[in-house]
């Protein structure tokens, strides 16, 4: 009988712990993980307008290598034509084929990714630190539809990019 009593306990429990999880979701508080804030995605915006988006464009989705992409590849530095290639293609760091090559993969190896290329001598960009490099992976996962908090992103943030995309 006691026995019954404890399972019948941990049975209205879950319940209660289900109807809680459920009212949250209705009364509009996400669950999604935020691991990034919002000056740092601001940050990342205004580093990658002066970077990384005379390459993957401004709006993050990449080259295709079609006529009228902004910025023009013929106004880019020989040595970013160069390393663009005459296909003209540069893959997206934000949206939907952005997310189908990384949404499985950690905010930290996105950032080890963008990191390489940052070093890359080809590039030469002007202030770019470790901590460069985070703001702009920030304001990539916003503008993938990941929503700043109040946690900081960093270099061995382990979340998985698709849990923190609603």
């Amino acid at each position: 009988m006691l026995q019954g009593v404890r399972v019948f306990r941990v049975l209205v429990l879950a319940g209660l712990f289900g109807i809680a999880g459920s009212l949250l979701l209705v009364m509009g508080e996400d669950p999604t993980p935020r691991v990034f804030t919002a000056a740092q995605a601001e940050a990342g915006r205004k580093a990658y307008d002066n970077s990384c988006g005379k390459c993957h464009t401004y709006n993050l989705l990449g080259r295709n290598g079609a006529d009228g992409e902004l910025p023009p590849v013929s106004s880019l530095p020989a040595s970013y034509q160069e390393f663009i290639g005459k296909a003209k293609r540069v893959p997206p760091l934000a949206g939907k084929d952005f997310l189908s090559r990384w949404g499985p993969k950690t905010a930290a190896q996105l950032i080890a990714r963008f990191e390489v290329t940052a070093k890359d001598p080809s590039f030469q960009f002007e202030g770019m630190t470790n901590d460069t490099v985070v703001n702009i992976t920030a304001y990539a996962l916003q503008m993938s539809g990941a929503k700043p908090g109040t946690e900081r992103l960093s270099r061995t943030t382990s979340a998985v990019i698709d849990s923190l995309v609603p």
